[in-house]
């Protein structure tokens, strides 16, 4: 399955991040629209999906808009399973060659896990992104948007213009269709795996940085 990529453009100066993705930079900013919906069951919703990416010298700037007529989240603690809410994710591989990434999941509250794991599933609690900012904003009945502020220091490294990341981009949303509660997994690029999982190196696209 060919790799996907995404061009990352460097912008001038720092985002104020504060959820809204309605800001100038991000209309700017190419889209990602093209989700896949792998496991798709017949009651989902398939509501629409947007990220955009751009960067400056200290950050990798994030943003997500998520079409959503019934957002659902709970408030939780630091690092505790967002998952299990309407979430957006990315996770990166600064080291295109190393088995290990970063993990970044934000529900629509603007509860947020963050991680270092390696394939498959090898977590290593004693990392944290230090300096990680993020905000969601909600409008009801209509869409939630997350922005991200992802601190290249705490990847342990700054991109060069040219350079190809690895990069996987993810949304998990629930719905309650006719009383029943659906689970919708979006991915930017299918793994192929025959059940609903992240975590695999084969849904990892190109993030190039120009």
């Amino acid at each position: 399955m060919p790799d996907k990529l995404y061009i990352c453009k460097k912008i001038t100066g720092p985002i104020n991040i504060n959820g809204k993705v309605n800001k100038p930079v991000w209309r700017k900013t190419k889209a990602i629209t093209d989700f896949e919906t792998p496991w798709q069951i017949p009651k989902d919703l398939r509501q629409k999906t947007e990220c955009r990416l751009c960067y400056d010298d200290n950050y990798l700037y994030v943003g997500f808009l998520a079409h959503d007529i019934d957002i659902r989240f709970l408030e939780r603690k630091y690092r505790d399973n967002v998952c299990l809410d309407d979430v957006v994710e990315i996770f990166i591989n600064p080291f295109p060659k190393d088995i290990g990434y970063y993990g970044f999941e934000v529900n629509a509250g603007g509860y947020f896990l963050d991680y270092k794991m390696a394939f498959y599933r090898r977590y290593f609690s004693f990392w944290r992104a230090r300096g990680f900012k993020t905000k969601t904003f909600i409008k009801q009945g209509k869409f939630f948007s997350c922005e991200m502020a992802i601190p290249f220091a705490a990847l342990k490294r700054y991109p060069n213009k040219g350079e190809l990341w690895k990069m996987g981009v993810y949304r998990i949303d629930y719905n309650i269709v006719k009383g029943v509660r659906t689970e919708e997994y979006q991915v930017w690029k299918n793994s192929g795996n025959k059940t609903p999982d992240f975590h695999r190196a084969k849904s990892f696209g190109l993030l190039k940085f120009q």
